[in-house]
């Protein structure tokens, strides 16, 4: 079995660097071959003296480490360039500001060598208690679930497919993710395709990331939440557009329950008011701009 990591990184030397120095100090006790992708997605010039630094202390990493230039902005673009170089039996995603655990990738290759294991999501801390607890998933027990439906099910920052996944389904939708307008969504449209075409997505907490968003006022938190609520209007309007019989029933509860999240205060939660009005805000754009973008852009699926 080959792992295949992917990163993709735009301007973020000093997470960079940070990220591939935890993951260079893994264990790697599995036995099983590994390949690490990072995808320069219009980065400026530090980012080359963050690789050969990383390189000359881990001189290990020469033949192991592949760089990729994707000049078109878009996480999605990104994310398939590197897939479409990838060597590996499984894919495996994270983030330039995430810090694996220890035993990150040793982990993963002991879920996938369950043969009908295809997809899968892990965990996904704060890396900081200075940061707002957002762009996280944090459930401690495992779970397994085929049924498509809305909600959020894992994270781009912790996630791995068998490439079979992808060569059913396709890849990253390039009208999605960080980049585009709506800012993300490209990890939840896919694993919902991904689930209608019958696979099951196992979410293992012991696949542990730490996040290091640098999020760290309740004002970025709200942005970024306004584009997770753009992002998950626009998936489901994709499929609505497509006669998706599930996506039509989560678009009516999507609009049915707007005017309750304006209003309602999270239960045991602390001002959860502006983070949720930011959502219905985020949705509201989603639903207004998706149809345009997912039919007249349609060329750029």
């Amino acid at each position: 079995m080959k792992l295949s990591v992917i990163i993709c990184t735009r301007n973020r030397a000093k997470p960079l660097a940070a990220m591939l120095e935890r993951f260079a100090e893994q264990n790697f006790a599995g036995d099983y071959e590994y390949e690490l992708i990072v995808v320069d997605n219009c980065s400026n010039a530090e980012f080359g003296d963050v690789i050969a630094s990383f390189v000359l202390r881990h001189p290990f990493w020469a033949d192991r480490l592949f760089i990729l230039r994707e000049d078109k902005a878009g996480l999605s673009r990104a994310r398939n360039l590197g897939l479409s170089k990838a060597s590996g039996d499984i894919i495996v995603f994270t983030d330039d500001d995430v810090l694996v655990a220890e035993n990150w990738l040793d982990e993963i290759h002991r879920e996938f060598a369950n043969p009908k294991l295809f997809m899968l999501g892990g965990r996904v801390l704060l890396a900081r208690d200075t940061l707002q607890d957002v762009a996280i998933y944090t459930p401690d027990e495992r779970l397994e679930t085929a049924f498509p439906s809305g909600g959020s099910l894992g994270m781009g920052a912790n996630m791995a497919f068998r490439r079979e996944v992808f060569d059913r389904v396709g890849v990253f939708d390039v009208r999605l993710g960080a980049g585009t307008f709506f800012a993300g969504g490209e990890d939840i449209e896919l694993f919902y395709r991904a689930l209608k075409a019958g696979y099951t997505f196992v979410y293992v907490p012991n696949v542990l990331v730490h996040h290091d968003h640098d999020r760290e006022t309740p004002e970025q938190a709200c942005r970024l939440i306004y584009g997770y609520g753009k992002a998950n209007a626009a998936y489901i309007v994709k499929h609505v557009l497509r006669g998706d019989f599930y996506a039509m029933r989560m678009l009516y509860w999507l609009i049915r329950t707007l005017p309750r999240r304006w209003r309602e205060q999270d239960a045991g939660a602390v001002n959860t008011i502006p983070r949720q009005r930011a959502q219905v805000r985020g949705t509201i754009i989603g639903l207004l701009a998706s149809p345009w973008v997912m039919l007249v852009r349609n060329r750029e699926r």
